[in-house]
C-alpha cells in the first residue's frame, strides 16, 4: 500500500484518486457541550479568524506531508509496544444517530465520492488488547455534501438549529433515507470492514465518522473517528464532488470534540481507494 505522502504527491502531479460518481489554558467562558450544537465561544472565534488569517491550500508541501507520515509512524510504534493498551476516548453519539441498524458492509447506497474502506478492530483494553469477537459495530457519517441520511432538510453550511434537539442532544429523524449507515459483527480477530466514501463537512465540525460498539446489548464504546487533515484538505480541494464546496474552516485543529488519539491511519489501495484503520479499546468488557 502506498503511504499518505505518495497520495499527496500524485495529486500534486495531476493524478486523480478513483472517484465513485454513480449519481494549554482552559478557554474563557467555557460552556458544557452535551451535543454538537453547543460550542465554546472562544473556539467559534478561532474558527472565524481562520477564514481571515489562514488561507487554505488545496495542495500540501512535501515537508508537511512528511510530517504527517512521521506522525503515522509514531502511532505505529506506540500501538505495538508490548502490554500497552489504550481505552478509546468516549464521546457523544451526536444529534443524527438512528437506532434502526442495517446489517451490511457496503453502506454507500450510490452516494458519490472518493471510495473509502474502513477497517476497525475491537479489543479488550483490560486483557492485553485481546480481540473481542461477536460484537456489533455501527458506523454512520455524512455524505460528500455534508448531509446525513434521514436529515436532508438541514443546511450543512449553516449552524444547526439548537431548538431542534431534545434534552439529550438528539434530533428527531426527518426522512426515511439510510445511506452511509450500517452495522457489522466482529470476527475472531475483532475486526469489521465497511465500504463507504470519504465524508464531506458540515458546520461546525471537523470531518468525522461516528462509531458505536455493542456486546450483549451493552454499549461498549461510543466515539468519533477522524482523518489526517492533510488527506481531507487534498480530497476536498481537488476531487469531485467535494471541490464544489472546498475545504472547511472547521478542522482537526479547532474542532470542539476531537481527541487527537482518535485520528485514523490512512493509506491508499492499489485501485486508488483509501483505507482508514483504527483499533478501538473497550475498557468495560
Amino acid at each position: 500500500m502506498r503511504q499518505i505522502p505518495t497520495v499527496l504527491s500524485d495529486l500534486q502531479n495531476g493524478t486523480r484518486l478513483m472517484v465513485l460518481n454513480t449519481s494549554s489554558n482552559a478557554p474563557e467562558e467555557q460552556e458544557e457541550a452535551p451535543n454538537e450544537f453547543v460550542i465554546h465561544r472562544r473556539t467559534a472565534l478561532i474558527g472565524l479568524l481562520g477564514t481571515i488569517l489562514t488561507p487554505v491550500s488545496g495542495l500540501l508541501s512535501p515537508a508537511f506531508a512528511a510530517t504527517v507520515e512521521e506522525s503515522a509512524r509514531i502511532g505505529d510504534v506506540l500501538e505495538n509496544i508490548p502490554d500497552m493498551c489504550r481505552v478509546t476516548t468516549a464521546t457523544i453519539e451526536g444529534p443524527y444517530y438512528i437506532d434502526k441498524e442495517i446489517v451490511r458492509s457496503d453502506i454507500r447506497d450510490d452516494q458519490p465520492g472518493v471510495p473509502l474502506e474502513i477497517e476497525l478492530r475491537l479489543v479488550n483494553a483490560n486483557a492485553g488488547c485481546g480481540p473481542i469477537a461477536g460484537a456489533a459495530i455501527s458506523i454512520w457519517h455524512c455524505n460528500a455534501d455534508g448531509e446525513y441520511s434521514g436529515y436532508l432538510g438541514n443546511d450543512p453550511s449553516q449552524f444547526p438549529d439548537v431548538g431542534a434537539a431534545d434534552a439529550t442532544g438528539h434530533v428527531q429523524q426527518q426522512g426515511p433515507e439510510r445511506f452511509l449507515r450500517g452495522v457489522q459483527t466482529t470476527d475472531a480477530d475483532g475486526k469489521v470492514r465497511f465500504r463507504t466514501i470519504v465524508p464531506g463537512w458540515y458546520t461546525p465540525r471537523a470531518v468525522h465518522i461516528h462509531v458505536r460498539a455493542f456486546l450483549s446489548e451493552s454499549d461498549m464504546i461510543t466515539t468519533q473517528l477522524y482523518f489526517p487533515q492533510a488527506v481531507i484538505n487534498t480530497v476536498h480541494s481537488t476531487q469531485d464532488p467535494y471541490k464544489a464546496r472546498g475545504v472547511s474552516i472547521y478542522t482537526n485543529e479547532n474542532d470542539i470534540l476531537i481527541n487527537p488519539q482518535e485520528i485514523m491511519k490512512v493509506t491508499v489501495n492499489e485501485d486508488g481507494s483509501l483505507l482508514a484503520t483504527m483499533t478501538l479499546g473497550a475498557g468495560n468488557v
